[in-house]
């Protein structure tokens, strides 16, 4: 069902960990009670988005597939949409719970060459 080749270096053990924390810190402080501001969003886009424009890596070919999960594979690893869906999201208030960092960079490290 999933095909994941994921390779575990420092480069995966940094940025995912990197990109974990950042979509858990807002929840934790929603739980009680704290706003964040954006900052971990400020943060994401400071470290995260960097990162993808130098690592800039083709697509790997033959990923076509019919489904959700390719819809949203190919969302968060297109040229554009994989810069925008994760600040657009970030920047609406309580869209940031969801995990857009973690599987922007998922997603960009297991469908790249």
């Amino acid at each position: 069902m999933f095909d994941i080749n994921l390779k575990f270096n420092p480069e995966t053990l940094v940025m995912l960990s990197l990109a974990i924390v950042i979509d858990s810190v807002p929840i934790i402080l929603i739980f009680f009670g704290i706003p964040d501001l954006g900052l971990m969003s400020m943060i994401g886009d400071a470290v995260i988005m960097p990162w993808m424009v130098l690592r800039n890596k083709k697509p790997k070919s033959g990923q076509s597939g019919k489904g959700l999960l390719s819809m949203i594979r190919g969302s968060f690893t297109g040229n554009i949409t994989k810069f925008a869906i994760p600040i657009i999201g970030e920047a609406i208030p309580y869209v940031d719970i969801l995990p857009l960092w973690t599987l922007s960079v998922l997603f960009n490290l297991i469908d790249t060459e």
